[in-house]
Formats: C-alpha cells, sequence, structure tokens
C-alpha cells in the first residue's frame, strides 16, 4: 500500500521519543526545518571546490570529513545518533551529492546495511521508499533493483512511501529501504550521514538476504572479487566484529540456498542489464555535473 511518511517540526523535537519511535523501528521519518548550513554561502561553486576531486570519489557518491563550522555543521541530534553504543561508525560518515534537476537514481538499498540520514541542503527531491517487508527484486548479488526503466510501483504488491523533501528537510532511511530518488530543482544538494547497527535485523526479506549475502563473503571469499566492488574487511565501518554478528547464526545451507538464488537472477539481469547500467553510469555521471 502507498504509505504517509511522519513529518515532525525541528523545534517541537523530542530526542528520546524521535529515537524510539523511528530510530529503532527502523521507521521513516522527516524532520522539518534543520537549517545546519548557510544557504547563502553553500553554492555549488563552494560544493566543487570542497568535495570534487579524485581522491575524494568513490563509485559516484563522495565520502568527506569536511565540515566548515561557519557553513557546513552536523546537527545535534545527528552526532547524539552517531554517538550510540549499538551503531557502527564509519571514518567518515558524511557522504556528499550533488545532482541537476531531472535526476533520477536507480532504485537500490544501501550496502554495508547502512542507515541514513539525509538533509536537503539545496533544491527539492522526490523520494520513493520501499519496504524491505515487500522488496523490489535485486541484481544478482548486488543492491540495485532488478527493474527496468517502465517500472511501476503498485500499492497492491509493494509497501511504500512517496514524498518530497525541500530545504531543511531531513529524512531518516532505514537499512534496506529500497529508494528512488528524483531531483527536481536546478541544483539538488544534499548531506547525507550513514551508520551501521550493531546487531543484524531478520526480520524483514532483505534483513535475510543481508546476513546471507555476508556469510557468503566470509566464508567463499572468491566472490567478493567475482561480484562486489566495496572493500568486504571493512563492513559497516567495523570489519570482522560486525560481519561474525551478521554471519555466525546463518546456516551453511542457508549460504549456499543464497548463492544458488542470486544466480537464478541472472537470465532477467541479461535482460534488464543495458537499463541498469545506463541508470548507474547516469548517477556517477551527474553527479556533481551542475
Amino acid at each position: 500500500m502507498k504509505l504517509s511518511i511522519d513529518r515532525i517540526p525541528f523545534s517541537d523535537l523530542n530526542f528520546e521519543s524521535y529515537f524510539e519511535k523511528y530510530i529503532t523501528t527502523q521507521t521513516p521519518v522527516v524532520v522539518e526545518g534543520v537549517f545546519a548550513f548557510d544557504s547563502q554561502k553553500i553554492t555549488p561553486e563552494y560544493v566543487k571546490q570542497k568535495f570534487y576531486s579524485e581522491e575524494k570519489k568513490s563509485l559516484g557518491w563522495f565520502d568527506s570529513e569536511l565540515v566548515d563550522n561557519d557553513i557546513i555543521t552536523i546537527p545535534e541530534f545527528v552526532k547524539d545518533i552517531l554517538n550510540k553504543d549499538e551503531f557502527s561508525v564509519r571514518e567518515f560518515p558524511m557522504r556528499v551529492f550533488m545532482q541537476p534537476g531531472g535526476h533520477v537514481t536507480l532504485p537500490h538499498y544501501d550496502g554495508n546495511s547502512l542507515h541514513g540520514l539525509n538533509l536537503q541542503v539545496l533544491g527539492e527531491k522526490r523520494w520513493i521508499l520501499t519496504s524491505p517487508n515487500t522488496p523490489l527484486p535485486c541484481t544478482p548479488f548486488m543492491f540495485a533493483g532488478l527493474v527496468g526503466n517502465n517500472f511501476k510501483y503498485t500499492p497492491e504488491k509493494y509497501d511504500f512511501y512517496d514524498f518530497n523533501t525541500k530545504p531543511g528537510d531531513l529524512v531518516f532511511i532505514p537499512r534496506y529501504y529500497f529508494h528512488e530518488v528524483h531531483s527536481l530543482g536546478k541544483v539538488n544538494l544534499n548531506n547525507n550521514w550513514v551508520f551501521t547497527p550493531t546487531t543484524p535485523d531478520e526480520s524483514t526479506a532483505l534483513g535475510r538476504r543481508e546476513v546471507e549475502i555476508v556469510k557468503l563473503r566470509k566464508t567463499w571469499p572468491f566472490v567478493n572479487k567475482a561480484f562486489f566492488p566495496d572493500e568486504f574487511s571493512s563492513y559497516g565501518g567495523q570489519g570482522k566484529e560486525l560481519i561474525d554478528a551478521y554471519s555466525n547464526d546463518v546456516s551453511f545451507f542457508r549460504m549456499v540456498s543464497r548463492f544458488l538464488k542470486e544466480l537464478a537472477g541472472y537470465p532477467k539481469l541479461i535482460m534488464l542489464a543495458k537499463q541498469i547500467k545506463s541508470r548507474a553510469n547516469d548517477f556517477s555521471k551527474n553527479n556533481f555535473n551542475v
């Protein structure tokens, strides 16, 4: 069914109730009026100067430790979340995205079991978040949706949110939620903070898929080079400890079954490969190309 996302004015935010109602239950929510940036100074030219360099690029998105206290700040309640003991945080948990109007991302969920907090800085975006209880079909071994350009979200089949964000809106994207994002403004700039729960969640189809894939990557290291572009040894910013926590309860039978299920998706992937590759390339090409 089509779901309605909760919206909370930042002025009314109570951290404890926000954390328990949304972060703990892994429920998307928008906090409105989070102006942790100077909209007069954070121009596209400034962003390119700060972030557009080869050493900050990785598959189309940008990790950065760069925070200018007079231009970009980290909201205090975001810091409080990242400092929670139940989360693993990578060395550089902030990502910067900047796309031109008209850009649309390929539906995907984030690897490494990442939660995301995404702050709209410039422009406006339309978000479609699909519940991991009714997930899109997955590209084999990957986190992209195995869907073509004409894919439609049907309320009879998928539970999903469809909403817009404007400057100052901070949306919580729980792990395993597929998201497709449409850039509506002329220039669309977002700051994004990511973190991984230290315990797995097998209550959803994608949560079960993730732990089985982690077990597979741990047991058969060759699959990392064959199918995955990321660095598995630093999974979730923690590495072995987190890998063990996510994989220890997965049996060898479940792992092999997962491997066979992923292989079974290749005939459909072959049919859709050109469309998926084109949309993935558009993301890398359009990021910071404004």
